[in-house]
Parts: C-alpha cells; sequence; structure tokens
C-alpha cells in the first residue's frame, strides 16, 4: 500500500499545468501507483479558506480514495470555526497550515498562539515549511517547538522540513533544519517527501533516512505539483533505498496510517 499524505485539489499558484480536479487526481494514482491521497484545497490555500475547504468536504464525500485537511489560517480568524469540518465528515483527517500563501510569520507571537489553540483541537496537523533560500514565513523549528507543547498531536513537517538549495550553491541540496528538528527528540514529529529534491540529486534520501529514520519520515508528493510521472519516481526513489521492506513499508503508508488515524 501506499498512502500520499500531501496532495492539493484544484489550482496551484493559478497555472494550468498544477491544477487537477477530483478526476485527475484519481488519474494520478492510477498512473503512479497510489492507493490514498490526502487532500487539502488550494483554493483554500490561494484565494478563499471557506470556500476551498467547502469543495473539498464534497470531493471526500464522492471518493472511496481521498482523505482531507480542512486549511485553518490566523490570517482569516473566522477560519477557527471550520474544524467543525472534522466532525461532520469522518474523511476530513487533520489540519492544513501554511503561512507562506496565507502572508504571515508562524513565528510572531499572536499567529503562533492561534495555531497552538489549533493544535488542542486536532488529532493531528501538516505544515508547509519555508522550502526556498530565503524565506521564513514557516520555519521548521517554530513548527517543532509547538509540536513539544502539544505531544498528543502529531505533526508533520512537508517538503522534507524546508530542504532547499542555496541561491550561490544550488547544486548543494540543503537538509541542516531537518537535523535540528530531528535533535529535538519529538515522537510526536514526521516528515514528508514532498520536494522534488528527493529524485533530482543523488544521494537526498538516503541523507533523509540517516538523519530522520524510516520512523519519522512519511510519503508525499505535493500533487498536482508533482504529476503522476513525479509520483511514480518518488516511488521508485524510496524502492531503490538500501534499507529493509519494513522500513520502506513505515515511509509509504504505516507512518502515515498512524498519523491519520485510519
Amino acid at each position: 500500500m501506499i498512502i500520499d499524505i500531501h496532495g492539493h485539489l484544484g489550482n496551484i499558484n493559478f497555472s494550468k499545468f498544477w491544477q487537477a480536479d477530483a478526476k485527475a487526481l484519481e488519474e494520478y494514482c492510477e498512473k503512479s501507483g497510489v492507493d490514498k491521497l490526502c487532500l487539502s484545497s488550494s483554493r483554500a490555500i490561494m484565494y478563499d479558506v471557506m470556500e476551498g475547504n467547502k469543495e473539498l468536504d464534497e470531493a471526500l464525500k464522492n471518493s472511496d480514495r481521498f482523505y482531507g485537511y480542512a486549511v485553518l489560517s490566523p490570517t482569516f480568524p473566522e477560519s477557527m470555526e471550520e474544524l467543525s469540518y472534522l466532525k461532520s465528515n469522518p474523511k476530513f483527517r487533520g489540519v492544513k497550515i501554511h503561512p507562506d500563501y496565507h502572508g504571515y510569520v508562524l513565528s510572531t507571537r499572536s499567529n503562533r498562539e492561534w495555531v497552538e489553540e489549533v493544535a488542542d483541537k486536532t488529532p493531528m496537523m501538516l505544515f508547509h515549511v519555508s522550502c526556498m533560500a530565503g524565506t521564513g514565513f514557516s520555519d521548521p523549528l517554530t513548527v517543532a517547538e509547538i509540536a513539544k507543547n502539544h505531544p498528543e498531536t502529531k505533526f508533520v513537517l512537508a517538503h522534507m522540513a524546508g530542504t532547499f538549495q542555496n541561491d550561490h550553491y544550488p547544486y548543494f541540496p540543503n537538509l541542516d533544519n531537518m537535523e535540528k528538528v530531528m535533535d529535538m527528540g519529538l515522537e510526536n514529529v514526521w516528515i514528508d517527501t514532498a520536494h522534488y529534491l528527493m529524485y533530482v540529486y543523488p544521494g537526498v534520501m538516503e541523507k533523509m533516512v540517516k538523519i530522520a529514520t524510516a520512523d519519522h519520515i512519511v510519503f508525499g508528493t505535493d500533487a498536482p505539483l508533482q504529476g503522476p510521472m513525479q509520483m511514480k519516481f518518488a516511488i521508485d526513489v524510496i524502492n531503490a533505498l538500501d534499507i529493509p521492506q519494513e522500513d520502506k513499508d513505515k515511509i509509504f503508508y504505516k507512518n502515515a496510517r498512524y498519523i491519520l488515524g485510519v
């Protein structure tokens, strides 16, 4: 089984080649070999939180392949009410937080307090973490500090905990933040693989496994930002790792099953 913990319904960055409705995402999964795909709404991230969550609610009701995240943001304080989806629709398994696109710095006291309030009310959270050099709206260490305060909530740090290419030395992916997060020794933190660097640069996944171990890695692709062939490439990279099958199973689905409570 393969569970992709990080996907999106709709249109990312209003780009035609980064868009997929529910039918297209079903096809992505079929072509790539993904059994379950966990979605947040691109509309909720990019444009309208409430309309996007509503759109995802309908899509989840019509597919056995998808799980969902309600998108919440302190930029729109009324979005706290969107937690109701976790009770009204069991396909919603947690909350997605995306400071970069919602334009707030997670470490700012008022924003962090708002997000910590959310952490008290949801079983799991998927955080976008800043993954480009020079950005810092959603610092992975801030996410880890929030996770430390909420040991009963499960936290997933997207994009390999902010792995990026240094602007001056672009051939060397930077995994420093991942190492700092894992050095905190938090049992309720996982890191997803939703980053193209995992299959573009040799050795990135090997280093990720060494730093985080299979116990704290969960498979994600950022679909439809990554198309079905790229999703399959990501699967191939993990299958090619020189690690036991049990560890590959943890990355592909066992950790996700635990995180999502399914």
